[in-house]
This record gives C-alpha cells, sequence and structure tokens, in this order.
C-alpha cells in the first residue's frame, strides 16, 4: 500500500485537487494521505485516512519530508507537491497493480494529457537525477536515508535518487504516458527571505552527508558541472573538487 505525503503551506489551490482525488476515487482502505501543515491553518478533513500533522512553525520541506515517512505506515511512500496536478487514481492502481518500488518525475511528463497506456521506464542515467524530479517521488519505506535536519529546502530529492542509485544500486523510474502538470516552487517562490543563507548550509549538509556515505563528488555536482566533467572542462573540475574539499574539510 501507499503513503503520500505532501507538505504544504497552502500557497496554491491545486492541493484540494489532489486532496480530493485521494478521498473520493482512491478507495484503498489502507493507503493514507499525510498533510504536513506548515502554517497553523484550521484545514480538517473527515476522511480518516487523511492525517494531517499541523506544526508550530513552518519546518521546511525536507525536515516535512523526514516527519512524512517517519511517520508513515505503509511499506511504499510517495512524496508529492501540493502544486502539481495529475490523475492520483490512476497513478495509484498502476504502481499497487505493478508492484513498482521507484518511479520520480520527468520532463516526459511535461505533457498536456495522460496517454491512455502507461510504461514504467527506467531513468538511465544514474548520476543525474532527472530535473524536477523531487515534486513527485515514490519509493520503498525501508530504502529512506533520514535527510539532515538542518538541510531545509534543497537537495532532499538528490539524497534519495543517489542513494538508491549509488549506493543502493536499486534505479529510478518514471512513468511514460503520465501526464504532471499544474505549478512548480509556488511556496518557495513565494518566500520573502533571502534563499542564499539556507542555500548554502542545505548544500554544506548535502555535500558532508554524500561524502560520509563515500558517493564521489563527481556524481553530485550541479547538472552543468556534471556535463563540464563529462565534456573534459578540467579546469571546472579542479575548481569545484577544491570548493567541494573546503567545505567538507573546514
Amino acid at each position: 500500500m501507499i503513503s503520500y505525503v505532501i507538505p504544504t503551506l497552502w500557497k496554491s489551490n491545486n492541493i484540494y485537487t489532489t486532496i480530493d482525488q485521494f478521498t473520493k476515487q482512491i478507495n484503498d482502505p489502507k493507503s493514507e494521505l499525510i498533510i504536513i501543515d506548515n502554517s497553523k491553518s484550521s484545514y480538517k478533513n473527515g476522511d480518516k485516512r487523511v492525517k494531517i500533522l499541523k506544526m508550530e512553525n513552518n519546518i521546511y520541506v525536507n525536515p516535512a519530508w523526514d516527519l512524512g515517512v517517519k511517520f508513515s505506515s505503509n511499506d511504499k511512500v510517495c512524496l508529492i507537491n501540493d502544486d502539481i496536478l495529475f490523475n492520483l487514481p490512476k497513478f495509484h492502481t498502476f504502481i499497487t497493480s505493478n508492484d513498482i518500488v521507484t518511479v520520480g518525475m520527468n520532463n516526459a511528463n511535461h505533457i498536456p494529457k495522460d496517454k491512455d497506456k502507461w510504461s514504467l521506464i527506467e531513468v538511465s542515467d544514474k548520476n543525474a537525477r532527472p530535473a524536477g524530479m523531487g515534486q513527485l517521488m515514490l519509493f520503498k519505506k525501508e530504502n529512506w536515508l533520514s535527510l539532515p535536519y538542518k538541510m531545509k529546502l534543497w537537495h532532499g530529492d538528490d539524497i534519495i535518487y543517489y542513494y538508491h542509485t549509488l549506493i543502493l544500486n536499486i534505479p529510478f523510474n518514471y512513468i511514460e504516458g503520465m501526464s504532471v502538470g499544474g505549478e512548480q516552487s509556488t511556496s518557495i517562490n513565494l518566500m520573502s527571505t533571502n534563499m542564499k543563507e539556507p542555500f548554502g548550509q542545505d548544500s554544506l549538509e548535502y555535500y558532508k552527508l554524500m561524502h560520509i556515505l563515500g558517493i564521489d563528488y563527481c556524481t553530485v555536482f550541479p547538472m552543468e558541472l556534471k556535463r563540464a566533467w563529462k565534456y573534459g572542462d578540467i579546469e571546472s573540475k579542479l575548481r569545484f573538487e577544491l570548493l567541494l574539499n573546503k567545505i567538507i574539510n573546514e
């Protein structure tokens, strides 16, 4: 069965569509929707499968993911952004009917509408997380790696992806034919605080954890640096290895 986890500040109305799809179209009694309410809203839901964890303050997305996974009661967990739209009932049936263990978003999901046939496609590059994958990620709970608590906004999807592909040797997949629409990064785009400081702290925690796991630096660079490595840009490679060495060892 699947536990769906959605952190939210209620900045996008799309979350209500997802909730309605879950409560009205998914009849699985063991499924659950865990909402990490990072605002002090008064939202309630009468469906007992919808569990609302109200936070005193905004704990941000990575700690919310961690809390949601730990609170979940099923063997599979699906992290969903509150602002995307997709056919949740069809997704649920597709996953449970085929015993799928990993799924993430891919650029191929940016299509106008669902195709009649969905196919599971393995992501070919284990060293390069597809852009936008963190908006929807499904995995087995037993394969969850707790995220550093100091890491608030960024790199959580990188850790999930690389821990699976590079440490556990479990490839991620995407669903060809599934349309994922809606918005992107609604909450973070509306934040008024300076994003430079949390990005630096998140990056530090991310690189430290990757180092502890023994993952080679070139596999955790941002996409443009991975490509610089691939195409022989030795100057960039050395510059960023020196930077990461400084971050990790100081």
